[in-house]
């Protein structure tokens, strides 16, 4: 498993959680809105649960 966020910055950060949430959750891992782009803006909180 890659370990991406390890020593990543906020903005960093903000950009891949965004990506993970576009695939997994707006994308369908390829199967829809293959071209849509997710980007977080103006984020004071965001708290995730594995």
């Amino acid at each position: 498993m890659a370990r991406s966020g390890v020593g990543a910055g906020e903005q960093q950060l903000r950009a891949i959680t965004a990506e993970g949430l576009g695939e997994m959750y707006f994308r369908d891992g390829g199967r829809r809105a293959q071209c849509l782009e997710v980007e977080f803006t103006d984020v004071a909180q965001f708290e995730i649960d594995l």
